[in-house]
């Protein structure tokens, strides 16, 4: 399927299939590449080169090194309708727009529910975090701390582990070979033996 134009009401219709699903009934709708450029084909094809325009459109901006967001805004009297009208929810990414506009008549009311991000300081991250030179390198520091804490395992191995030795199910204290659960109570991840004087072995399993 792809997105329509009836042009002689005005209708832009965006089928659920053209969607990104992103989990459960939550979808995204890539404002650029899904919407505005089909719709540039549509207003240049034989039929909808009759019609006056139903978008306009405000490429990315570099102003002091920082690109803002394209904007993108239904005009003309036409309005967007997200098919089929059921129970699920779209968000709308990659631009300013006004394809939320309800009052206005832009967005054909149903079942459908929108979510618009748009901010007065939306910018456009072509590569990297978006985070400053300084905040990038601090982030990367705790990646690299916390990726290798010892004997290359990871923080979640530890964790793991901890979370078993203070809250998981435990065995074998009076045998001198305690256990230590997993919070699913599907594996040992401490499997230990001990005498009186303290621990002699131990098996960690924090995968």
């Amino acid at each position: 399927m792809a997105i329509t134009i009836d042009w002689p009401t005005k209708v832009i219709s965006v089928p659920q299939a053209d969607l990104t699903l992103i989990g459960g009934s939550l979808y995204e709708l890539d404002t650029e590449t899904v919407f505005r450029q089909p719709i540039n084909a549509l207003m240049a094809s034989e039929v909808g080169i009759a019609f006056i325009d139903p978008i306009l459109h405000n490429t990315t901006v570099t102003v002091a090194g920082t690109t803002f967001a394209r904007t993108i805004e239904i005009i003309n009297g036409y309005s967007v309708q997200f098919t089929p009208d059921a129970q699920y929810t779209v968000r709308l990414a990659g631009s300013n727009n006004n394809i939320f506009d309800v009052e206005s008549g832009i967005l054909v009311q149903n079942q459908v529910q929108i979510i618009s991000q748009n901010s007065a300081g939306l910018i456009q991250i072509s590569s990297g975090s978006g985070l400053s030179a300084g905040q990038d390198t601090k982030l990367t520091e705790i990646h690299t701390e916390l990726k290798s804490i010892e004997g290359g395992k990871d923080h979640s191995w530890f964790m793991r582990i901890f979370l078993s030795a203070l809250a998981g199910l435990s065995s074998g204290h009076d045998a001198d070979t305690p256990k230590y659960r997993d919070q699913a109570n599907s594996k040992d991840r401490i499997d230990a033996s001990t005498t009186s004087d303290g621990r002699t072995s131990v098996t960690l399993d924090g995968d």
